[in-house]
């Protein structure tokens, strides 16, 4: 009986050790310069179209840029870069993704939107490059800092439409947003590549990565991240935003996702009671779908906006339920 008490504790400390190993890994900043990078998780779907992704980065990075700040609920000062177009029809938010930047992910899309008369802030989500932070709460908080740069945002324009626009993590944080208090020229929510909820896209890594089983691997994560960060995987899902809201959304998925599984996008589509488009792109990699079907994709997008951006912007569509 004594020596299997003792063998008992030595796998509690293992698996304790071996998930504080794994949640550091997968949640503590971790900032990077180079475009891709090799991942255990999943290729990057996007290698194919670096060089559309380098001329994008190239033209954001020549850009007047203005940089703004506010600082988070929990006291984080927070960053994030304003590409004014002139005489602006609209507004977006646009959020990146996981260990990401603004230039990066939205380089050809920020032309496009320039273009086409919109202003765009360009957070950096916290725990990335010019932001504060050190772990990185995959929408958990990142919902209540994309609110506040929405309004921030609309204090500069009130009277313009205001969208919400993501990829990857960004997208999922843009959704859970939309169960927030948000202004009231807030008119839409565009959402690529996310996920359903933290717990799916982490245990969804856990099995491709390290293919270690999600129990007790995930419970085990979770308490490290309720005591060093203050969040928890398993209290926020789509489904309790799209619940709470009246806007508009459009998802956009590629079938070939491995990193966040196109059932994850199809799942926020199914759970969404508003009014509602879902952009599918046959085997498109994760975040990829803008490279692999530019066309349609941006006909989609501006079909959207123009749809939504034209009606009066002091009615508050995003009531909360």
């Amino acid at each position: 009986m004594r020596y299997f008490l003792i063998a008992l504790a030595m796998l509690a400390i293992c698996l304790l050790a071996a998930s504080l190993y794994a949640f550091l890994r997968g949640s503590t900043r971790r900032d990077r310069s180079e475009l891709f990078r090799s991942s255990s998780v999943a290729p990057s779907g996007r290698r194919v179209f670096r060089q559309r992704m380098e001329a994008g980065m190239q033209w954001y990075e020549s850009q007047i840029i203005r940089e703004l700040e506010i600082i988070s609920k929990d006291g984080l000062k927070l960053k994030a870069e304003l590409i004014e177009a002139p005489n602006p029809k609209g507004l977006v938010v646009a959020a990146h993704g996981f260990r990401s930047w603004p230039s990066r992910e939205w380089g050809p899309i920020a032309k496009y939107l320039y273009e086409q008369g919109y202003t765009v802030l360009y957070p950096y989500m916290r725990a990335h490059r010019k932001s504060e932070g050190k772990y990185i709460t995959f929408g958990v908080k990142e919902r209540y800092d994309i609110a506040a740069w929405a309004w921030e945002l609309s204090r500069l324009h009130p009277d313009l439409p205001l969208f919400l626009y993501g990829q990857s993590m960004g997208g999922a944080s843009v959704i859970f947003a939309s169960g927030l208090d948000l202004p009231k020229n807030t008119k839409g929510i565009i959402a690529d590549s996310a996920y359903y909820s933290p717990i799916d896209v982490v245990g969804t890594a856990l099995k491709t990565a390290y293919k270690v089983p999600t129990f007790p691997m995930m419970q085990l994560m979770n308490i490290w991240a309720m005591v060093l960060a203050g969040y928890s995987y398993f209290r926020v899902t789509s489904r309790q935003a799209l619940d709470k809201t009246n806007l508009p959304f459009l998802f956009i998925h590629g079938t070939g996702d491995n990193l966040v599984p196109y059932q994850m996008g199809k799942r926020n589509y199914d759970e969404c009671h508003t009014d509602k488009q879902m952009f599918t792109v046959e085997g498109a990699a994760h975040c990829a779908s803008f490279y692999a079907a530019t066309e349609e994709y941006l006909s989609r997008l501006e079909g959207f906006l123009k749809k939504y951006g034209n009606g009066p912007c002091n009615t508050d569509n995003n009531t909360v339920k």
